[in-house]
C-alpha cells in the first residue's frame, strides 16, 4: 500500500530506491542516454525533460517509476503525431492511436533496426546470458522479427496496460531505464540531427 510522504520526510530518498537502483548520482550520469537531439523540436524535448525529471524524482517517490513507463510511451506518441502528416476522419479528427503512428512512421522509414544504438548491446547481452531468440530458435528457416516489428507490438502493449490499469503497478529503476532509452531512440529517428 502506497502512502503519501509526510512533509518531514518530503526531501528523504525513498528507502526503495536506495535499496534496488541505481544511487542519485549514477542516475545523474545516465541522461545523457535518454537525450533528445537538437532537430526534435523543442515542444517534444521539454515533454521528455519532464519525463526524465520524474523518473529522477523516483529517488524520492518509488512508485514514480512506474508512471515514468507510462509516460515513456505518450513522449513516443507525441513525436510520432508531431512528425507524420494529420489524418483526418469524417469528424475532422486524427484517431489514430500509437500502433497506427508506429506502423506509419515504419511504412514511411522513419524506424529502422539501424537506428537503435541500443540494440546492439542488447543482443551482446542476450548471448551472454544465452537467451533463447523470440522465434526462429528450433526452426532456422524461420526468419527472425525485426527490431522495429518487435516494438510495434510490444509498445502499444505497455502503454495500454498502464492506460488501462488492472493493478497499481511497481518497477525498478533499472526497468525504466529501457524505456526512456527506447523512447529516446525512437524520437531521435523521426527527424534528422541538425
Amino acid at each position: 500500500m502506497e502512502f503519501i510522504k509526510a512533509k518531514k520526510d518530503f526531501l528523504q530518498p525513498d528507502p526503495r530506491s536506495i535499496a534496488s537502483g541505481p544511487t542519485l548520482d549514477q542516475q545523474y550520469e545516465m541522461l545523457k542516454y535518454f537525450e533528445l537531439h537538437e532537430g526534435v523540436p523543442e515542444e517534444i524535448r521539454s515533454y521528455m525533460a519532464s519525463v526524465v525529471t520524474l523518473w529522477l524524482y523516483g529517488w524520492l517517490y518509488f512508485p514514480f517509476y512506474a508512471q515514468v513507463a507510462f509516460m515513456s510511451t505518450t513522449v513516443v506518441e507525441m513525436a510520432l503525431r508531431e512528425r507524420l502528416p494529420t489524418q483526418l476522419d469524417k469528424t475532422g479528427k486524427d484517431r489514430r492511436g500509437l500502433s497506427n503512428l508506429l506502423q506509419a512512421a515504419t511504412k514511411a522509414g522513419l524506424l529502422r533496426d539501424a537506428g537503435f544504438p541500443s540494440l546492439k548491446r542488447r543482443h551482446d547481452h542476450a548471448s551472454l546470458l544465452e537467451v533463447a531468440t523470440i522465434q526462429g530458435e528450433d526452426d532456422p528457416l524461420l526468419p527472425e522479427p525485426s527490431y522495429v516489428d518487435i516494438l510495434l507490438a510490444w509498445l502499444p502493449q505497455v502503454r495500454n496496460s498502464f492506460a488501462h490499469p488492472k493493478m497499481h503497478t511497481i518497477l525498478m529503476p533499472g526497468q525504466v531505464v529501457d524505456n526512456l532509452v527506447l523512447a529516446a531512440e525512437i524520437v531521435n529517428q523521426l527527424w534528422p540531427r541538425p
